[in-house]
């Protein structure tokens, strides 16, 4: 990729373009799967998180940024258990 095309669209990249939970609201079921060693997802942004996603659930995973890649089975019991029917 031309180092200056990723340069211009940075900023973008870890946008998230609504504003307004109000008008942008997804109301069904919603998992976040957040490292512990990582600053992506503070506890600070879980209230703003649950304007969005009123029905969401969070889990915490002993890994960095790549949960998938650096806890892969954590990763799989949290999707599992977010996956399995609830009575």
């Amino acid at each position: 990729m031309p180092l200056d095309v990723l340069g211009r669209s940075l900023d973008h990249l870890g946008d998230f373009p609504y504003k307004d939970p109000e008008a942008a609201r997804f109301d069904g079921r919603a998992l976040f799967v957040r490292g512990t060693k990582s600053k992506y997802v503070p506890d600070e942004a879980l209230p703003l998180i649950g304007r969005f996603f009123p029905r969401f659930e969070h889990v915490d995973v002993e890994a960095g940024h790549w949960v998938i890649s650096e806890n892969p089975e954590a990763f799989r019991r949290a999707v599992v258990r977010f996956l399995e029917p609830t009575d």
